[in-house]
Order: C-alpha cells, then sequence, then structure tokens
C-alpha cells in the first residue's frame, strides 16, 4: 500500500519543476523528447498551440550562459535553435510570437532573437504582427529590447496597418534600446514612406543616441532615388554639437558605396573634418576612419586622397583632439604615407597612452612585415641560386664524352 502511493507523489514533484534550471521558465532546460500538455490558459512558452519541436529546443538554450546581451550566442543549444529548419522562413513565427508573452525575459530574448534572424510571416501577418506591437509597448527590459525592437522595425506597415503604433514607439518608447534597435530597421523594411519621419528623428531628437541611430538606418534604408539627398544630409550632420553624431555623421558620408558613394561631398567633408582637426575638438574615432575609408574610395581623386592624407596628420599633432580619434588617424597614416616609419617612431614617446601603444603596435606590424617580405626575397633569391646551379650541373653533364 505504502509502495502505491510513492509512485504518485514522484510523478507530483517533478509535475512542479522542482530542479529546473535558473534559466528556464518553469521546465528543464534540457527538456525531454516527450514535452508535457500545455496547460489550457498557458501562455508563452508552454502555450496551447506551440511547436512542441521548437519549444524543446528553446527549453535546452535556455541553460546557456545568460549575460547583459542575452544568451552566449556560441552555445551549442543556441546555435541549435537558431540554425534549426524548423524555424527558418517564418515556419515557426506564430510560436515564436507566443514566446514573446512569456512572463521570463529569457524566453521573451529567445523569441525576439530567433524571429529577428529567422522570422518572415510576422512581417505582413496583422494578426501576429499586432501581437508583437503589444509585448513591445509593454517591455521594459532593455536586454529583450535589443532584440525586439529589431522585430518592431521588420513590420511592414502597409500590410498591417499598424504604422501609427510602431512610428509612436519609435519616438517615444521608454526604452532607449527598443528605440534605437527599431529605428535601425524599420527605414529598410519600409522605404520610401518613413524617409521624412526619419530624417526628422535624426534631426531633432532630444536623445543623441537615437538621433544616431535614426542617422545611421539611411546607410541601408536609402532609397535608390535619395541617394544624394542622404549624402547631403549626411555632410550637415558632421558640423553636430554632439560629437558621436558628427564622426557616425563624416563616417558614412565618406564610407557609403551605393552609386560610386558621395562623391560631391567629399571635398566639403575634408574642409570639416580639416576645420575640426585644426580647432582640436575632434573626439570621435569615426572621423578619423571617414579619412581611412574616403583614401579608399575607388572613385577619390589622387587629390583627394593625398589631402585625406594630410588631414590625418593634422588630427594626430594637435594632441588636442581625443586620444583615440589620433591614434586611428595613425592607422592611416601607417598604412598610406611615405614617411610613416618616423612618424610612428615619434608616437611612440607621445604623452597619450593611447597613441604611444597604437603607434607601437603598428610599427611592430610593419616591422614584421618588413622582415617576412625581406626573408620571401632572401628565400626567393636561394630558390633562384639553386636553380642556377642545377642547370649548370646538367650542362657539364651533357657536356661529358
Amino acid at each position: 500500500m505504502v509502495r502505491t502511493r510513492v509512485l504518485p507523489a514522484i510523478v507530483l514533484l517533478a509535475g512542479l519543476g522542482l530542479g529546473c534550471s535558473k534559466g528556464s521558465s518553469g521546465t528543464d532546460p534540457a527538456g525531454s523528447a516527450a514535452p508535457e500538455a500545455a496547460k489550457p490558459n498557458a501562455r508563452g512558452l508552454e502555450a496551447a498551440g506551440n511547436d512542441a519541436a521548437v519549444v524543446e529546443l528553446a527549453k535546452k538554450a535556455l541553460g546557456c550562459k545568460w549575460g547583459a546581451y542575452g544568451f552566449d550566442a556560441t552555445c551549442p543549444e543556441m546555435k541549435a535553435l537558431s540554425e534549426s529548419e524548423l524555424v527558418r522562413d517564418g515556419k515557426a513565427d506564430a510560436t515564436l510570437v507566443s514566446f514573446l508573452e512569456d512572463p521570463n525575459e529569457q524566453v521573451r530574448w529567445l523569441g525576439s532573437r530567433t524571429l529577428s534572424q529567422r522570422g518572415k510571416a510576422f512581417r505582413s501577418d496583422k494578426a501576429l504582427a499586432e501581437r508583437i506591437v503589444v509585448v513591445a509597448e509593454g517591455e521594459t527590459s532593455k536586454t529583450v529590447a535589443q532584440e525586439l525592437g529589431g522585430v518592431v522595425g521588420g513590420i511592414k506597415h502597409a500590410d498591417t496597418g499598424l504604422g501609427d503604433r510602431i512610428k509612436g514607439m519609435a519616438k517615444g518608447h521608454a526604452v532607449q534600446q527598443m528605440r534605437t534597435s527599431l529605428l535601425a530597421r524599420m527605414l529598410f523594411s519600409n522605404g520610401e514612406t518613413l524617409y521624412e519621419f526619419m530624417k526628422d528623428i535624426a534631426a531633432n531628437d532630444k536623445d543623441s543616441v537615437v538621433r544616431k541611430a535614426a542617422m545611421s538606418a539611411f546607410w541601408t534604408g536609402t532609397p535608390p532615388t535619395r541617394a544624394s539627398e542622404s549624402c547631403k544630409m549626411w555632410l550637415g550632420f558632421v558640423d553636430d554639437p554632439a560629437d558621436d553624431v558628427a564622426g557616425e555623421a563624416a563616417y558614412l558620408c565618406s564610407f557609403y558605396p551605393q552609386g560610386g558613394g558621395c562623391k560631391e561631398e567629399w571635398d566639403p567633408l575634408l574642409d570639416k573634418i580639416e576645420k575640426r582637426a585644426k580647432e582640436g575638438t575632434i573626439k570621435s574615432t569615426q572621423m578619423s576612419s571617414a579619412l581611412f575609408y574616403l583614401h579608399r574610395q575607388a572613385g577619390a581623386s589622387d587629390a583627394q586622397k593625398k589631402r585625406a592624407l594630410v588631414v590625418a596628420r593634422l588630427i594626430l599633432d594637435n594632441k588636442a583632439n581625443a586620444g583615440m580619434a589620433r591614434g586611428r588617424a595613425l592607422e592611416l597614416i601607417a598604412e598610406k604615407d611615405p614617411d610613416a616609419k618616423k612618424v610612428l617612431e615619434n608616437a611612440q614617446n607621445d604623452a597619450d597612452v593611447f597613441v604611444k601603444r597604437r603607434a607601437k603596435d603598428l610599427a611592430d606590424r610593419a616591422n614584421k612585415k618588413d622582415t617576412a617580405t625581406a626573408d620571401k626575397a632572401k628565400a626567393a633569391e636561394g630558390d633562384k641560386a639553386k636553380s642556377l646551379q642545377g642547370d649548370k650541373a646538367k650542362a657539364g653533364e651533357t657536356k661529358k664524352p
């Protein structure tokens, strides 16, 4: 009699999930081949109608290491979920949207990340999209918002009729990460209809991080017919009082590849960077990166490339510019300046620790490259000498009677 009561007690304890992983949503992350039936009113991971196989993959992924930016992407169980055929091309979108409604932020993160990488149907399916928007409007986790914002940004406004609500989040969501990740994707997903909306946020939002995200979105989101307009916009932002915005604008203006790049803006861009270099107001490494990438543009003239090097030297020489920006300028000098060796030697005595360290690293790299080149040339000479000796030996053999 006692024995018959012990077994039900064990089953009951197992059903309560005692001993489950801290990262799970009430179930063992390792999962099992035969999951329990979903509760009728359950939401999230345990919602009725979820794809059981995808749920099992998610439960295993919940055992991965969790950090400030979510689960470790290199964790085998995480990779198994993201790379599974079960979630590709929107096949599991309905299940993943259910994950977003789970009270556990880790489950919501899994749903967000997988939808962002593999989702498809949610972009145009109004019912799924509206559920996503409802969750996103109330999301408070920065970690989840960073992923979920990109999902919201992928929703098609014309197909779902949710444009106004999504734009409302882009302009005023309480979590910054939701706004920035949403802005990064929504222009690319919706095109021309959001061009002016995005320009307004880039120019007028009170949060410089949000402004930078909106401005950067034009890199992939600019319609082909408005490329020149985006180039002019970026050039204008090079004078922005927010250093990160100004630096990113210079970088985008110099590196943009479409249509041969922002050619009309390159000379005035060099003017602006030179002015700031002389004033000692360059704080962003991206301002120096702009010179590096302009020099690499196939359409840049020899005069523009030469000037980019001159401006890089100005950034380096004016110690009022930020050390990291000066160090980044050194990279272009080390690669393209005829006097690079001398400049790097002098920079190794700079008062700025970052400049000094960067100069040493670049000098060491150049020395290794020179040594490798010399060794290769020496080896080639040796091979040539051996070949000549072989030819002489063969000639001698031929002359023997």
